[in-house]
């Protein structure tokens, strides 16, 4: 029991370094020491090793004030990486991710709606592209994290039902494991919400992500963890029924929120009432940039329906926070105003006081959460 109590300890300190190291551009092991309230001789035992992996480098001599020089240390934060994937009904996104928690590769590759298989295989053939292009080797790789707009197991890492893609109980994790590495896998909203969460965390605890894209994802965070539920299902806002009888979703049933309010609804309204025909929401956003009264028509109804739903989150869960995003952000942000006023109409118990309602100020929350994960698990 000493001995797992100390190498909980030595683990616990190598972190902290780590992450004083993040923050500082420079550092010496007397200010870690002084930071952290480590013994210096600990801090030096830890700072050998990370010189040794890699991670930490000297940057030069300081000044003396009458003893020997102090040496000033940085972190090397292009030694390891985190790559976050995610698989979505139309794309194969890969963003790569240094210790700064910086994006140093992208690739994006559109796929047409193939099965999941094929999807599985442009993506592993990519995560070679991606290292490759960048000259580094799968050792370097912290994890990958991979978003799913579907109920995953995350500890299980099993797609548990995700009609987007044409998967159900399919075993995502044994699909990468031939990189070897640790994988990650959640849902796209869990992961959204996971990232503006990491963003704010010195500010809240609790929020609301609402992700509209091909779908429409809720993800939760209670006191600074995702909450799942306890069958990795909680979330599912677009299947909640509000029409009986009602259109009918993708899910295969009728009458689903996710069937008025996800992106591909403003495509579909928008081609019924006009002569002009839409293929995607690029189209629609671009019209109704250039002042189209069409697409304002269908916005109107669109946020109609979408403000009740978010009203009745906030009666449900009572959260301080909600932000909104996905594929329709700046339509969102265009449009925050009115969305607001349609949630606070008429609630009685929420108002713009104690529940502030936004728009994301990030693009791919989803895939940076992804790339976020194996990163936090080796800073925390």
């Amino acid at each position: 029991m000493i001995e797992v109590n100390h190498s909980k300890i030595k683990e616990t300190n190598r972190k902290k370094i780590i992450k004083l190291l993040l923050e500082k551009n420079e550092v010496t092991k007397l200010d870690i020491s002084r930071s952290l309230d480590i013994s210096i001789t600990t801090v030096s035992t830890n700072i050998t090793e990370l010189k040794k992996e890699g991670i930490v480098s000297d940057v030069r001599s300081l000044e003396s004030t009458g003893g020997r020089k102090a040496m000033a240390l940085k972190i090397n934060e292009n030694c390891r990486f985190a790559l976050g994937i995610a698989l979505t009904p139309r794309h194969v996104k890969l963003s790569l991710i240094n210790l700064k928690k910086e994006v140093i590769g992208d690739i994006r590759i559109r796929h047409n709606k193939k099965d999941i298989e094929s999807i599985i295989a442009i993506a592993k053939e990519n995560i070679n592209k991606i290292l490759n292009n960048k000259e580094i080797s799968i050792d370097k790789l912290l994890g990958i994290g991979i978003s799913i707009p579907g109920t995953v197991d995350s500890e299980e890492g099993i797609i548990k039902n995700c009609y987007l893609l044409g998967a159900e109980n399919y075993n995502l994790k044994k699909s990468f494991e031939e990189f070897n590495t640790t994988i990650y896998i959640d849902n796209e909203a869990n992961l959204s919400a996971y990232y503006e969460f990491l963003n704010k965390k010195d500010i809240l605890s609790n929020l609301l992500y609402v992700s509209i894209t091909d779908g429409l994802g809720l993800g939760i965070i209670i006191d600074g963890k995702i909450y799942r539920g306890s069958n990795n299902a909680a979330g599912e806002m677009g299947h909640i029924k509000i029409i009986i009888g009602g259109k009918s979703c993708k899910c295969g049933s009728q009458g689903c929120l996710e069937s008025y309010t996800s992106k591909n609804v403003l495509i579909e309204d928008f081609n019924e009432i006009s002569n002009e025909k839409l293929n995607d929401i690029e189209e629609f956003i671009s019209l109704f940039e250039k002042g189209d009264k069409t697409t304002k028509e269908v916005l109107e109804r669109y946020f109609n329906i979408l403000g009740i739903g978010i009203a009745n989150l906030t009666m449900l869960l009572d959260p301080s926070s909600v932000v909104l995003g996905g594929d329709i952000n700046s339509l969102l942000k265009e449009n925050i105003d009115v969305l607001r006023s349609i949630v606070y109409k008429d609630n009685l118990f929420t108002n713009e006081e104690n529940c502030k309602i936004d728009v994301t100020e990030f693009k791919e929350s989803y895939l940076l959460g992804a790339a976020m994960v194996p990163l936090e698990e080796f800073l925390n």
